[in-house]
């Protein structure tokens, strides 16, 4: 069924077909064809249109950013929907992804220098939605969270449910916590970025990095995909603690190519510590999660769990220079 939904829609000639993963109601295929090698992902029902994610990557490709470009189909749109199944096709780019927390020094400056050209290149770019803005960031959805669960926890208990508890327990903390924070986001920099950009999302070959997957792209807080390209990637994260001088350093290297004032880089570690507490998994689905998300979840405890301890000195000592 995948050769035939890429041969009539795509008019390529497909001679094998791999499935590479399926999660969260997505599929994505290896497809190999006589004009080349595709990556065909079919779309859970509430995926977002793919037309502006197909436009970005034109245009960042036209900036002169590596990327992976999707197709159009023989009607010159992006998106395909076929007897109810959704699907894009997109240009498989050779190379290898790295793991969480293991990328060398070149990756680190290269990431960097990708983000900050990519920001700088979206400032003409139209029409993307506004995330984390000042309703996300209202403390008071943070309390209600943390009460919604107290709720959770004490169902959890009388189940007997002793591997989930922990988990209830410090997120609970963790929404404790951000609930005091007051985030001024007119103050921060909102601007055009991936949205998540992390170590998962580039493929390396050759020294060179193309970054995938730009459905996510959105203005936000600029600092928050500086932070976490940052953190998902650095040797020095892994046991969750950020290394200070190593974001500094990032800091600098990205701000070369888009600039990001005092408020942002203070506020980053308190805007990070947020949006990765009020986004994070439920506690009751670690139990279930697949094998390739594990290693984020546990790096997301342990970075969360560093965050509830440091984010004050973390901020002091970003705003130190």
């Amino acid at each position: 069924m995948i050769a035939k939904l890429a041969e009539d829609n795509y008019g390529i000639k497909v001679s094998s077909v791999e499935l590479l993963d399926r999660h969260f109601g997505t599929e994505i295929y290896r497809v190999t064809a006589r004009e080349g090698r595709f990556i065909l992902k079919t779309l859970p029902s509430y995926a977002k249109d793919c037309e502006t994610e197909g436009r970005i990557t034109e245009h960042l490709s036209r900036k002169g950013l590596r990327v992976a470009s999707l197709c159009k189909n023989r009607w010159g749109t992006y998106t395909t929907e076929v007897s109810g199944v959704r699907f894009t096709l997109q240009q498989l780019i050779e190379g290898i992804t790295l793991s969480v927390n293991s990328a060398p020094e070149w990756f680190l400056e290269r990431s960097a220098d990708y983000l900050g050209r990519t920001v700088s290149a979206l400032k003409d770019f139209p029409g993307l939605p506004v995330r984390f803005g000042s309703d996300f960031f209202d403390p008071a959805h943070a309390r209600e969270k943390r009460d919604r669960w107290i709720s959770e926890l004490e169902r959890a208990k009388r189940k007997g449910d002793a591997v989930s508890v922990p988990y209830w327990e410090e997120q609970i903390c963790w929404l404790e916590k951000i609930s005091g924070f007051e985030i001024d986001t007119g103050k921060l920099t909102y601007a055009a970025s991936h949205g998540d950009f992390h170590i998962g999302q580039a493929i390396v070959k050759d020294g060179d990095i193309t970054v995938v997957d730009w459905s996510s792209a959105c203005r936000l807080p600029v600092c928050l995909d500086v932070a976490t390209s940052f953190v998902f990637a650095s040797p020095a994260c892994a046991g969750g603690e950020i290394d200070p001088e190593g974001l500094k350093k990032y800091i600098r290297r990205f701000t070369g190519h888009f600039p990001l004032n005092d408020c942002d880089i203070k506020a980053m570690p308190y805007v990070l510590f947020f949006w990765r507490t009020m986004c994070n998994y439920r506690p009751d689905e670690y139990g279930s999660l697949p094998d390739s998300y594990r290693p984020t979840a546990e790096f997301l405890r342990r970075l969360l769990a560093w965050l509830f301890v440091h984010v004050d000195g973390l901020s002091e000592s970003l705003s130190s220079g």
